[in-house]
């Protein structure tokens, strides 16, 4: 897979360099074609990279907690010297609601760090353009208005109990309308529906 005729070009930012590490071999593991062409571990760091080579990378990869700020600071960045920049959140709990503020300022998913190669792969596949999951964009007709609510509170953060008490439905009942959900869109976890919530404007 490439970028308009080339590699996608990758930037790393995460403070801790043996994540940074693993990510990268997954990169490797998931034959996604793409390039580490940088790595930085502070907003500070990053900031300064996006000054320089703004023209030069295709997408971040941007862990939310970093040692001198967060996620949202490097964003201002991103907004200022490369605003057509793909950016995927890193985030070891992908529903804190810190995290989930960042989809008002465009970032375009949420990579959970427990993620695997494949799941990897499929997430920058759909990204640019090129999913291998072809179920998972499809138009938000299919779904009930009782399951877009569910999806809705699901990028809130919220639980199934929790989900539950707000719609005065059981636990039970939520978990079904999340199992034919994912049926319908084609996903496997609570962090690509979140993904989708996203994409779709339901994180409002």
């Amino acid at each position: 897979m490439t970028n308009n005729g080339h590699t996608i070009r990758v930037l790393l930012v995460d403070d801790h360099p043996i994540y940074r590490v693993g990510l990268k071999m997954s990169l490797r593991y998931s034959e996604v074609d793409c390039e580490v062409v940088a790595e930085t571990e502070s907003v500070q760091q990053t900031v300064d990279y996006l000054k320089a080579h703004s023209h030069d990378i295709d997408l971040m990869m941007l862990d939310f907690f970093l040692t001198d700020g967060t996620a949202k600071d490097v964003m201002h960045a991103v907004d200022t010297y490369c605003p057509g920049l793909k950016v995927l959140l890193l985030s070891g709990e992908v529903v804190h609601p810190a995290v989930l503020q960042m989809a008002e300022q465009h970032i375009d998913g949420f990579i959970s760090k427990t993620m695997k190669p494949d799941e990897l792969k499929q997430r920058i596949e759909a990204l640019f353009g090129h999913s291998s999951k072809p179920n998972e964009d499809n138009d938000t007709e299919e779904l009930s208005e009782r399951e877009i609510e569910v999806i809705r509170l699901c990028a809130k953060g919220l639980t199934a109990s929790e989900i539950g008490n707000k719609l005065h439905i059981s636990k039970r009942t939520v978990e079904t309308h999340k199992e034919r959900i994912f049926l319908k869109l084609g996903l496997k976890s609570t962090s690509e529906l979140i993904n989708y919530a996203f994409r779709h404007g339901l994180t409002e």
